[in-house]
């Protein structure tokens, strides 16, 4: 599972096999049953997870104590509280698994001094830092102007196997609407499929 992670890294950075093992030998394998949960709320976020077979589900609870849904992370994907992880704050998210999931992950404390002894992983953890922070600036600026019908293309277009594999209360928690209009949208945008 683990060449899953270098692969993924290799698609920017370039590394050597030998640096490529190093990186690895910091990274653990676990596996999660469905619904267990990485980070509560309110913790701090001590680990970055890798996912190479899965999924999982980043949400927070609004003032009113509702639930909002704010990222999906799939297969070849890194899934943390950014924020908590580099500055170690408390959390404001929960990340829990959908399914059965296999991660690797690495500890803060492990990802330090492995940035400093590896360009690649030290060039690669930036490069992600970055889209991170794009994405949630489009993400704010779609919640902002986009209308529901936009985002739900927008999100087709990026995670296109998110209908098969998340529940759909979650898709319509994600772009702030309520399931039944996401079911009509759906409808509308979706076109039936002929037996």
């Amino acid at each position: 599972m683990s060449y899953e992670l270098i692969s993924t890294m290799r698609k920017d950075v370039v590394m050597a096999d030998d640096e490529a093992a190093y990186i690895l030998s910091y990274f653990k394998e676990q596996q999660f049953r469905r619904n267990t949960v990485l980070l509560h709320a309110g913790e701090v976020a001590h680990e970055v997870f890798f996912v190479t077979q899965g999924s999982l589900h980043q949400f927070y609870n609004d003032e009113a104590g509702n639930e909002r849904t704010c990222n999906f992370t799939f297969e070849n994907e890194f899934a943390t509280d950014l924020e908590s992880f580099s500055k170690k704050t408390v959390s404001a998210s929960t990340i829990k698994t959908l399914t059965p999931t296999t991660c690797l992950t690495i500890t803060c404390s492990d990802l330090v001094p492995l940035m400093k002894e590896s360009r690649a992983m030290n060039d690669f953890f930036f490069l992600l830092v970055e889209r991170i922070a794009a994405a949630s600036i489009r993400r704010t600026k779609a919640l902002l102007s986009s209308t529901p019908e936009k985002q739900f293309l927008d999100l087709l277009e990026e995670k296109p196997e998110i209908i098969q594999r998340v529940p759909q209360r979650y898709i319509a928690q994600y772009l702030g609407i309520a399931p039944e209009s996401l079911s009509r949208i759906r409808k509308r945008l979706i076109p039936a499929k002929k037996p």
